[in-house]
């Protein structure tokens, strides 16, 4: 999944909410407009919500974004990750990484259960006052899904997965965050998957997790394996015509690389709730921000890297993006 449905943009701010911190500096931070969070059927690309992600965590030094009784530093994640590096199976792993974060909080009491061919991630929130919304339930299930699914190098098929909490109206975001059997009302929430892939090797390096943890939690929430999936195959063709700028050409060239007419490229980007423009939004607006932020060139020269024929329609499209302007965003993120 490339973008993520504003139920979670606006549900992962209620720890700043409760604090009465400004979100308006957080949002733009990571790239996303704040006037966008008034429409309902607006999607943020997943880069731009990790960001999002990560700044809720650093605002409050809690990895668990204000949704628990006690916060979690920031670093628990790294600390246990590089604990279960030194585990030879996913098996070793899961019961290490649970062990672990059941010795350091009381706030998501967690279990890893093996019944006969079914292998089960389970826990409950001990205070589920604390997330409303059920955000934290939903984020921890993704995490202990793609987490393992990335340290073998696969991804974990699941075959059910559980709730507490009774069916949500973004349950259509459910469906695709978790492919499987989906049950409400649960007294607990659970991840099933079957105990073939306990056996199954660690295949990740200390440089990759090293890299993975610097990405987080980005990675975190990427399906391992998504990398077929249309839209990235999309990225993947643009960012590969030419290594200095983004070339884009019309969407009937795109179809034939693909090997498909227009009309199925469009309908099959209309069923992931996506279009060829907003692929092509999302690549700039991320490759923008690499290139003011890190690489410190200037807005001319970023204008031109991302494919614009002049500078001001480039700072009118990077404001509609981010509710800034290139130089206010790079004074933000100084």
């Amino acid at each position: 999944m490339a973008t993520i449905c504003q139920h979670h943009v606006i549900a992962c701010l209620h720890g700043i909410r409760l604090r009465n911190l400004p979100q308006k500096p957080i949002l733009e931070r990571a790239g996303i407009n704040p006037s966008r969070l008034n429409k309902q059927d607006q999607r943020e690309h997943i880069d731009q919500v990790a960001r999002l992600f990560k700044g809720v965590q650093t605002t409050l030094d809690d990895e668990f974004m204000g949704f628990t009784k006690n916060p979690c530093k920031v670093g628990l994640f790294a600390t246990m990750s590089e604990l279960v590096s030194r585990c030879s199976t996913l098996g070793e792993l899961l019961q290490k990484a649970v062990d672990f974060y059941n010795l350091v909080s009381n706030d998501i009491p967690m279990s890893f259960e093996i019944k006969q061919d079914k292998a089960i991630i389970q826990f409950t929130m001990a205070s589920p006052a604390y997330d409303p919304e059920n955000f934290m339930a939903e984020f921890w299930l993704v995490i202990w899904h793609r987490f393992p699914s990335w340290y073998i190098g696969e991804p974990i098929r699941l075959e059910a997965t559980y709730f507490t909490f009774t069916e949500p109206e973004h349950i259509a975001e459910l469906e695709i965050m978790f492919p499987c059997q989906l049950h409400f009302s649960s007294p607990t929430n659970s991840l099933v998957f079957h105990t073939q892939y306990l056996d199954k090797p660690l295949v990740r390096s200390d440089q990759e997790l090293s890299i993975y943890l610097e990405n987080a939690p980005a990675d975190v929430m990427t399906i391992p394996g998504s990398n077929t999936l249309l839209e990235a195959q999309i990225e993947r063709i643009i960012s590969q015509r030419d290594a200095s700028r983004l070339i884009f050409g019309s969407i009937h060239e795109l179809a034939r690389e693909l090997g498909m007419s227009s009309q199925t490229l469009h309908r099959r980007l209309k069923e992931s709730a996506t279009s060829y423009q907003k692929i092509k939004d999302n690549l700039r607006r991320k490759l923008a921000i690499t290139k003011l932020i890190n690489e410190k060139l200037s807005v001319e020269q970023v204008s031109e890297a991302v494919g614009f024929s002049e500078p001001r329609s480039f700072t009118r499209a990077f404001k509609h993006w981010t509710g800034l302007t290139p130089r206010e965003y790079c004074k933000q993120n100084i």
